[in-house]
């Protein structure tokens, strides 16, 4: 390194910058660049555009250079001058994806070591199948014959990193992606590809792309990172090979020269142009200073490098040291942000992890019962309407409200008419019979109509040795006999499908209380359902028993209302007889014009030959009225009280008895069925762990200041 640096060495600014990339090589460790984004430069380049040499010169180390062992996955080099005077040393670890580093090599302090570590890390990284211990023993020999493993990857996006303490260094921190290839096959020339675009397309990110000095025009890292970075804000270029241009090049020449000045192919961070040893020149283990000199003399010796001295953009000592103070920048600008984005993260995943389960802190016994008793809690809470999601009341009460229309649709469709097909249906009635039928007005479709011809034909069916003008009761008794029997129809539908809201709110109270143990909510599922069966057995016959109280004998106590709503049917079907009108004809038939409809209110003389059928009309459909309002409450409330409460009240005494809590094996029992889910438990692991993470760069960084 150049005089400057060992000035500036125990500087307030060497002691910031040595702060900085130390703080960025801890984060680095704790595996933050797979929560935030750190800033950082990566190198890019063709295999023969002399990245590897660049590489070295800025690190003072050799990589892995002949066939077969070039760069296969990115190596991430951390360089820091220490704070106190010590020898040079480098450490090599390995970072696989979402993890902090692992250490793999011992503490180097011969740069010569440095080769065959790298060589060992970079198969252990490619070698995804074997322990990492398994490689840190091999030779160069088998190391070498591990290429040929058909196990052993060609590329990986796992990192090696490499951190060096070098008292003679500047502090920089950079990674070199593999070479972009060019003689491989397809897969394996997209796989390059694709890892490298992954890193430049991140913005936080500055791409360094070596450019051979005689080959400008077909380098495929320039186009990448043209691509990547269009107004090249973040892009450096870095030609090298400059003593390839032959003294008859003068068009390169002056090409790199107006590139250089500025005049074309602009990059906002410019370009520098650095002379590398060949192999000759590497062969004889030259020191940094040779080096130096080297170039120093070619470029004093060359142009048009020789008008550019002054330029600050010659040479490794001024490439490295102004990257650095550019990188150094662009770290200290996002800090603000590193900061905000560690505390957003961690709350992201402090959410997650109060989202899971929670995690079973007492004995066995103790957290069985208490998740039996909040489940049943619950399943009380949705069968009483007491929870705030009233889902299972919504539920329950559409069915009971079609379980009301189903039984309305039963009621007997009287008409006083001889004929009473020969009309569709009722126009809208007078108003003091609205009340007696509004229940019957709106989606309730009856069923095929009753004349006086059929009911007279009932009577005269049911008369036995009664006197003369005694309507039979045996005539009431089989009309109202019809439409109860078709009751338990409607009745078991409305029965069956609460049993299938119950079943599934079980399965979801079952899975939300349970679910996180998989072995107690298989086990706990079977209880449950056998329990539903045992209480939709007794539910069944609660309802078949209240269906039964509605047959004969006919009894009632509601007699005010019952002769109310008998005289008001018997006005209206008296009323209906003498004015057939007002029926839709199915067949177009002139109504008398002088009759409105609704027009005759008074009461309307009783006719002998009919008057009878019109009664037991009037009769029947009154007790319809009295029997409907009586069993749309009761079948509702008989399942409710039997099968919904019954089983939500007992349950969870059922439950316990069943888990047989005093037998010799019952804690062991209880504890085995208590293992937790595999994938909730792996999540909650991988989420404390990168909450601990977090936590600890969240540390680095809100400790840190300038």
């Amino acid at each position: 390194m150049n005089g400057t640096n060992n000035n500036i060495a125990d500087s307030d600014y060497a002691r910031k910058r040595r702060e900085i990339f130390s703080l960025v090589k801890e984060l680095r460790a704790l595996g933050a660049e797979n929560e935030i984004q750190i800033p950082r430069i990566a190198v890019i380049g063709g295999q023969s555009a002399g990245k590897s040499s660049l590489v070295e010169a800025v690190t003072g180390i050799s990589v892995p250079r002949d066939s077969g062992t070039c760069t296969r996955c990115p190596m991430e080099c951390t360089i820091v001058t220490p704070s106190e005077q010590s020898s040079w040393s480098c450490s090599v670890s390995l970072r696989r994806s979402g993890q902090p580093n692992e250490a793999f090599s011992p503490r180097l302090t011969s740069k010569s070591d440095v080769d065959i570590w790298l060589r060992r890390a970079q198969t252990a990284i490619l070698s995804p199948h074997a322990s990492p211990r398994t490689f840190q023993d091999m030779s160069y020999k088998q190391l070498k014959d591990l290429t040929s493993d058909s196990r052993t990857l060609k590329f990986s996006r796992d990192v090696v990193a490499v951190d060096i303490e070098d008292p003679e260094g500047t502090d920089l921190s950079f990674i070199d992606l593999p070479g972009l290839v060019q003689n491989e096959d397809d897969d394996m020339i997209a796989l390059v590809r694709g890892l490298v675009e992954h890193y430049i397309n991140d913005p936080a990110t500055i791409i360094i792309v070596t450019i051979p000095a005689n080959d400008m025009e077909n380098q495929q890292a320039m186009r990448l990172a043209k691509a990547a970075d269009p107004e090249g804000l973040r892009t450096i270029g870095v030609v090298t090979k400059p003593d390839s241009l032959t003294s008859g090049a003068s068009g390169a020449r002056e090409k790199w020269l107006n590139i250089l000045q500025k005049k074309s192919h602009k990059l906002k961070l410019g370009y520098y142009v650095v002379r590398l040893p060949d192999d000759d020149e590497r062969a004889v283990n030259p020191s940094r200073q040779d080096l130096e000199q080297l170039a120093t003399r070619f470029f004093q010796g060359n142009v048009p490098w020789s008008s550019l001295l002054n330029s600050g953009r010659l040479g490794i000592p001024n490439f490295i040291d102004n990257i650095s103070r550019v990188l150094m920048r662009i770290i200290k600008e996002a800090l603000p942000k590193l900061k905000e984005d560690v505390h957003a993260k961690l709350q992201e995943v402090i959410q997650r992890i109060n989202a899971l389960p929670e995690e079973v802190t007492v004995d066995a016994t103790t957290e069985i019962l208490n998740r039996i008793s909040k489940f049943c809690t619950d399943l009380q809470g949705e069968v009483y309407g007491l929870n705030d999601d009233k889902k299972f009341v919504h539920d329950s009460r559409e069915i009971y409200h079609a379980f009301k229309v189903a039984i309305q649709c039963t009621a007997p469709n009287f008409r006083p008419l001889e004929n009473p097909l020969e009309y569709a249906a009722l126009l809208p009635p007078r108003v003091e019979v609205e009340e007696a039928i509004a229940d019957f007005r709106d989606d309730v479709q009856l069923g095929a109509p009753i004349g006086l011809l059929e009911v007279r034909q009932v009577i005269k069916d049911s008369t036995g040795w009664e006197l003369p003008h005694n309507i039979p009761y045996e005539a009431k008794k089989r009309l109202i006999k019809r439409f109860i029997d078709q009751w338990s129809t409607p009745a078991q539908e409305c029965y069956d499908a609460i049993i299938s809201i119950l079943s599934n709110t079980l399965d979801e109270k079952t899975e939300k209380h349970f679910g996180q143990f998989p072995a107690l909510e298989k086990r706990l599922s079977v209880d449950i359902r056998s329990e539903l069966v045992d209480y939709a057995e007794h539910g069944q016959q609660c309802l078949v028993d209240a269906l039964e109280c509605e047959k004969a004998p006919y009894f009632m106590q509601n007699n005010h209302y019952f002769e109310a709503s008998y005289r008001l049917w018997l006005s209206h079907y008296r009323d209906l007889h003498l004015h057939p009108y007002r029926y839709i004809p199915r067949s177009p038939v002139s109504s008398p014009g002088n009759i409105p409809v609704g027009a005759s209110v008074a009461p309307t003389p009783p006719i002998p030959q009919i008057d009878a059928e019109i009664m037991v009309m009037a009769d029947v459909r009154a007790y319809f009225k009295v029997a409907y309002k009586r069993v749309i409450d009761n079948i509702p409330n008989t399942i409710q009280r039997h099968l919904n409460q019954k089983m939500a009240d007992n349950l969870q005494n059922r439950l316990v008895a069943k888990l047989g809590l005093g037998g010799s094996d019952s804690s062991q029992r209880l504890a085995d069925l208590l293992a937790e889910d595999p994938t909730t438990k792996n999540l909650r692991v991988q989420l404390q762990t990168k909450k601990k993470r977090l936590e600890e760069i969240r540390v680095r960084v809100n400790n840190f200041t300038f």
